[in-house]
């Protein structure tokens, strides 16, 4: 009996002993919704030393039938943890502008004759956000971190065009669910291969290109103050 305790036993060791190499030898999944590319990791790390920062949008979008188009031009300002604001440049409602300091709300006024009057709006409001639906917050470095290492889908990159004289990387995303995404099945971020950070930001629905936006005049680490952020 002594005998044949002692053999089940070396039997059991022996089957963990199989199991544990086999699990070592099998490679993990990684976990969902997290990837990423070597240009992003640059931008992640630069952005991890950056405080506040602001810069110009141009943006050229349209509907997905391609039947309606805006043109504009913001400026906006970011700062750590949860300020951020737009200002109008050009286009609709020029002149009006929205901040943010977390939550889903923003404050902020419209351009012309009622800037006067400051309102308290749904960050998803249409007087808050672009022709296709986008928040204040879309162009935040953050944000688009988050979106192209977090959206289900697969991601690419290559040699992007040079921007305003800098070269770039070009960092891919296929969506693999459009509906989830406004429809946009692609989206293209232009990463700087000096600064590490966004130069600009395409976006498909299908063969359609519904949105361009070009990131100018670039500043980080200004030491914006909190008068930079008033409603």
């Amino acid at each position: 009996m002594r005998n044949l305790l002692s053999r089940r036993a070396q039997i059991g060791a022996s089957l963990a002993l199989a199991l544990l190499f086999a699990a070592a030898a099998t490679p993990s999944a990684p976990a969902a919704g997290n990837k990423s590319t070597p240009a992003l990791e640059e931008f992640q790390k630069t952005f991890g030393g950056i405080k506040d920062y602001q810069f110009q949008i141009v943006t050229h979008e349209t509907t997905d039938d391609g039947k309606h188009v805006e043109d504009r031009a913001y400026l906006f300002r970011w700062r750590r943890p949860t300020d951020a604001q737009i200002m109008v440049l050009a286009g609709r409602d020029k002149g009006g502008a929205a901040t943010w300091h977390g939550g889903d709300t923003v404050s902020g006024h419209h351009g012309g004759f009622l800037s006067g009057i400051h309102l308290t709006k749904s960050i998803h409001d249409r007087d808050t956000t672009s022709l296709r639906g986008d928040i204040l917050t879309s162009d935040a470095y953050d944000s688009e971190l988050q979106h192209f290492t977090e959206t289900a889908g697969t991601l690419a990159e290559a040699t992007g065009p040079a921007i305003d004289g800098q070269t770039t990387t070009a960092v891919t995303l296929a969506v693999a669910d459009p509906k989830t995404n406004a429809n946009v099945s692609k989206d293209v971020l232009f990463l700087s291969n000096a600064s590490h950070l966004p130069l600009g930001r395409d976006q498909y629905v299908g063969s359609l290109l519904v949105k361009t936006e070009k990131f100018k005049e670039i500043k980080t680490n200004i030491g914006l103050k909190d008068d930079d952020f008033r409603g």
